[in-house]
């Protein structure tokens, strides 16, 4: 796996656990307080308003455990972009903006055009930057950019 590979990877990763998070507060809001209905008719079958939020709270277990899982990922990726002590990686060797160019397009996951606004730059220079990068961190190896 190549480094433009690999913080792809985290990207859809970090997009995977920001919309898993919006399905949550999607089912938690469903929990709330339902008007009653005196009406006649009616569903047919008996539904235990627990059965829901069991549910939910398993899907948040198993949650919990992707982000932590997903959360030692992006340490490592953000190791190699600016060292495994915050004064080396690729910033260090190669200059800031490469590295926060990533690190917000990719360990962030951020819009491309948020990421130009931050950088004062365009959407096609912060690609640019990060596929300059990226052939950098494949040449000099992402384990000597998180120690040096």
């Amino acid at each position: 796996m190549d480094a433009k590979e690999y913080f792809e990877a985290i990207r859809e990763e970090v997009k995977a656990i920001e919309g898993t998070g919006e399905m949550l507060a999607r089912l938690k809001a469903r929990e709330g307080a339902k008007a009653q209905s005196y009406s006649g008719g009616g569903g047919g079958g008996y539904a235990d308003p627990m059965d829901a939020i069991n549910g939910r709270i398993d899907l948040e277990g198993r949650f919990e455990q992707r982000i932590a899982d997903s959360s030692a990922a992006i340490d490592e990726a953000c190791a190699v972009l600016y060292g495994s002590n915050n004064r080396g990686g690729l910033a260090r060797q190669k200059g800031n903006r490469y590295a926060d160019a990533i690190c917000m397009g990719y360990c962030q996951a951020m819009p491309w055009t948020e990421v130009a606004a931050v950088m004062q730059c365009s959407p096609k220079w912060c690609r640019e930057l990060c596929n300059a990068a990226f052939r950098y961190i494949d040449a000099v190896g992402m384990a000597w950019l998180k120690e040096n």
